[in-house]
């Protein structure tokens, strides 16, 4: 193959050969090779080795899938578990509601008390969602369509998110909220440094399984 030419960014995208084997090793022709066509920001950088970019949960090939999955799948999740709780308590509510007060008597409770926190629970979760699905929407957005400020957006609820269980100390909420950011900080990296485009996201791709 020849050698791929210095390139600067007026050029608006250029091929630039690509191998199977890694940016560390000395390619020796015994693998097969290929052009993609790249911006011109990531052909200056040189020769680009498949799959560059992290998997989440794993390391060195290892992993669940690339980075803009998680993103989606994450914030896919985030939006499942608001709105289960808002169901779930609107339905202890009415359970609630409907038991006889004297089934509360050996509790040391009343009914009214239940009846009032878990209606309280009810309406809080039903903030949340109003709040926090419509920022899950724009990090899924974000990564369907490859744009750095609607996930960075979504990245900022998972930071605040983190901070209020760390003062808090819900430990629980901390560990969750922290898992759910991680996927985000990396994608972020990855599509400002390039690794990660819709041009180039077929050599990123990856899934362990067929979600």
């Amino acid at each position: 193959w020849p050698h791929c030419p210095t390139m600067t960014s007026q050029i608006p995208n250029q091929h630039l050969p690509v191998s199977t084997v890694d940016d560390d090793d000395v390619y020796d022709g015994s693998v097969d090779r290929y052009d993609m066509l790249v911006s011109a920001e990531v052909a200056a950088a040189g020769r680009m080795g498949l799959a560059q970019g992290h998997r989440c949960c794993g390391r060195n090939g290892s992993g669940c899938c690339d980075m803009r999955r998680a993103v989606v799948i994450v914030n896919a999740v985030d939006i499942a578990i608001c709105i289960f709780y808002a169901l779930y308590f609107a339905i202890a509510a009415e359970v609630v509601e409907e038991t006889p007060d004297d089934a509360y008597d050996r509790s040391g409770t009343t009914k009214d008390e239940v009846e009032w926190m878990v209606v309280k629970m009810e309406h809080v979760f039903i903030i949340l969602s109003a709040i926090k699905v419509p920022l899950n929407g724009l990090g899924i957005y974000g990564a369907v369509k490859f744009q750095y400020r609607p996930v960075a957006v979504a990245l900022a609820a998972y930071s605040i998110q983190v901070f209020f269980h760390a003062v808090t100390m819900n430990i629980g909420g901390f560990f969750l909220a922290g898992f759910f950011l991680y996927p985000h900080v990396l994608f972020l990296r990855e599509l400002k440094s390039g690794v990660m485009s819709e041009m180039n996201y077929p050599t990123e791709k990856f899934s362990c399984c067929c979600v």
